[in-house]
């Protein structure tokens, strides 16, 4: 697509201005790059217009009443750096031509007569130097990302280093110094950012966008951090990501609990809002110096533990964590033993949810550390499929239950609608809870979606309906989404030329980036390039 540069025209006499309309008007015939979006009859009027419109190009007369045209150009050029001045003359004055050098101007062209050819080679080389200046810009920017990224790997290696204790205490410091992290020799606290549904977020991302969501979320946790003072986060592993809060002065245990409690609550909040990502976070105790920063870790990750017990969006610290009943764990395995003998094929699915409640309400008042649990759950997942498949060998699906990652209640209604499905064998039940989910994206496809919001519509455990609904669809649900969102897009443009924003609106895709990347994705073209073939389809 062509870029288009707004101009804006100052000059006190009527004529010239209105000789100046006429040309761009005529220009517009045969080049579309320019357009003139407003004028001016004195140098005041001029800034006051100009900051308000911030054209691209502004042609001035030089001689004005009160003001002249280079004051009036001096005066612009801190706010409006970008833009090209080009000045009108009637008068051949070494002074004004000095003045002009001196302020940078782009051109300087005799007005009397006022021969069109020279404008438009003015505006010719006012637009070849804009082109220049982006190109610059863009490549500026692609080079600063490319630094921030290896900052950021390099940071992400060192911390994770640290924390396993490979790194020595003088080689952390001279690193930390490169980096400007000033702050462990302060008071501090580490802190686990973990991010909540991560089965359903690695299966349904594919690497590359997992890799610039994760480096996003580090962002905006850091970013959180340093309102509150001093400090620093990254990505860690799998989904967790690791940070530290610093304060200068030692603070007594109830203001370091009011400053955890309210950092980990914004970082909760600015993640769900800004990227759509649910996360809780757990602190450990406050430390000073290197040589504790593995121990901080090691509180921090000892805290996150509790998080398994937990629901999502939670703030957790040293103060308020969990009783383990460990010694529970033999009552439990006779409570599985049961229910696996209990469950038969005529069994409701109410029946079936009432099961798995009283061993949610068991577990609840008696928790048992997650290292002890989750095997219990792994071997029940793989009974009850020994159980309907009449002991046969178990598949490749089901060595790989989902339960690393997730919480204990996520973990049950994953394992309650498994049973459900071998329950209903041969019933296609399932396929109309697909169809369902369809509808509601549908329904919804302007609106930003997420896999919990159309699971809990179904009234399936979000990691296993995205497992049925790529078993069933062939198709994750975020790609199934995408792809709707940009037939969608398509549909649009047949109709109308919106500009990007407007379809990123339109789709309900928050970022321009993110929607340009898949547009090409499904069609091959940029959206500005298909609409090119379009309006050349439609000429012919």
């Amino acid at each position: 697509m062509v870029r288009t540069y707004t101009c804006f025209i100052v000059d006190d006499e009527d004529l010239i201005i209105q000789r100046l309309e006429l040309f761009f008007r005529e220009l517009t015939n045969k080049d579309q790059r320019f357009r003139l979006v407003g004028k001016a009859n004195s140098g005041l009027q001029g800034i006051e217009e100009a900051l308000r419109l911030k054209p691209d190009i502004l042609i001035s007369d030089i001689v004005m009443p009160k003001m002249d045209g280079i004051s009036m150009i001096e005066q612009l050029k801190p706010q409006l750096p970008h833009t090209q001045y080009i000045l009108l003359t009637a008068y051949s004055s070494f002074e004004y031509a000095q003045r002009a050098i001196h302020a940078n101007i782009l051109e300087y062209i005799v007005k009397v007569p006022l021969r069109e050819a020279d404008v438009e080679r003015a505006l010719d080389k006012a637009a070849g130097v804009l082109d220049e200046m982006k190109k610059k810009e863009e490549e500026f920017q692609s080079l600063h990302v490319s630094v921030l990224e290896n900052k950021y790997r390099a940071r992400k290696q060192f911390f994770n280093e640290l924390i396993r204790g490979e790194i020595p205490s003088h080689r952390a410091s001279d690193f930390a110094s490169r980096m400007q992290f000033h702050f462990f020799q302060s008071y501090y606290c580490c802190f686990i950012v973990e991010m909540n549904h991560y089965e359903s977020f690695r299966h349904e991302y594919s690497a590359a966008d997992q890799s610039i969501l994760k480096y996003a979320i580090a962002n905006v946790i850091e970013e959180t951090v340093l309102s509150f003072g001093m400090g620093v986060a990254t990505d860690l592993f799998d989904n967790q990501f690791i940070g530290f809060l610093s304060w200068e002065n030692n603070r007594s245990d109830m203001d370091t609990e009011d400053a955890c409690q309210t950092l980990g609550s914004q970082i909760v909040s600015h993640l769900n809002q800004y990227l759509n990502q649910t996360v809780s976070v757990a602190f450990g105790g406050t430390h000073r110096g290197w040589e504790s920063i593995k121990k901080a870790y090691t509180e921090a990750t000892n805290v996150s533990k509790d998080l398994y017990y937990s629901t999502v969006k939670i703030v957790k610290t040293p103060a308020h964590r969990f009783q383990y009943h460990d010694e529970k764990k033999v009552e439990f395995q006779q409570m599985l033993t049961e229910f696996l003998a209990w469950m038969q094929r005529e069994v409701t699915k109410e029946e079936l949810e009432q099961k798995i409640s009283s061993l949610y309400d068991f577990v609840t008042a008696n928790k048992i550390q997650k290292s002890i649990m989750a095997p219990l759950l792994r071997q029940l997942y793989r009974d009850i499929a020994v159980k309907f498949n009449s002991g046969s060998a178990l598949t490749t699906e089901l060595e790989e239950f989902p339960i690393h990652f997730m919480t204990f209640r996520e973990q049950l209604t994953y394992i309650c609608d498994f049973t459900f499905e071998y329950l209903q064998a041969g019933k296609p039940l399932h396929r109309v809870e697909i169809m369902r989910a369809m509808r509601f994206i549908e329904q919804n496809l302007k609106q930003r979606l997420t896999l919990e919001a159309i699971a809990e519509d179904v009234n399936l455990a979000p990691s296993y309906f995205s497992s049925l609904f790529k078993k069933t669809m062939n198709e994750g649900v975020i790609s199934y989404i995408n792809r709707k969102k940009i037939q969608l897009s398509l549909e649009l443009l047949n109709v109308k030329d919106y500009s990007i924003l407007e379809l990123c609106e339109e789709v309900g895709i928050v970022n321009e980036g993110y929607f340009c990347k898949l547009f090409k994705e499904y069609t091959g073209d940029t959206p500005k390039q298909y609409r090119i073939k379009m309006t050349r389809y439609e000429l012919k």
